[in-house]
């Protein structure tokens, strides 16, 4: 009973990045519209979107730290992706802590901000490797 190895693939390393800033931009068009249009003032606004802007800043890199161009099987892209996400959160969220203590930002937008950077972040980036796995029949 001989098992056929696993194809190495690569992910679309554009497609990636492209997907971290647009959702990025769309999660700020959306905080901008809805803190504007409720009781908030320009200073949760602007600190929200400061939380976004860490958070596609932080994706960004962390694509590129995972070095979607280099070949590897889908349970190794599995884990990769997976310590990606993680890496993601915490990095992010540390460096908006980090801007609250040493700028004294507002604790509550900035972290909301983040929260609603990462989750369009985290699904565009699932679905663009889901796609991916998929297309391979893998």
């Amino acid at each position: 009973m001989n098992t056929p190895p696993l194809a190495n693939l690569t992910l679309p390393t554009a497609k990636l990045l492209l997907s971290a800033v647009l959702t990025s931009v769309a999660a700020a068009a959306g905080w901008a519209i809805i803190t504007r249009l409720g009781p908030w003032d320009i200073t949760t606004t602007l600190v929200g979107l400061t939380g976004i802007g860490i958070v596609a800043f932080v994706s960004v890199l962390g694509t590129l730290a995972m070095r979607p161009w280099h070949p590897r099987t889908v349970v190794a892209w599995g884990a990769v992706l997976v310590a990606a996400s993680i890496s993601r959160a915490v990095i992010a969220i540390g460096s908006c802590l980090l801007l609250y203590f040493a700028a004294r930002q507002p604790a509550e937008p900035l972290l909301l901000g983040a929260v609603a950077g990462l989750i369009p972040v985290l699904i565009g980036e699932t679905r663009l490797a889901a796609r991916q796995f998929r297309r391979e029949d893998t």
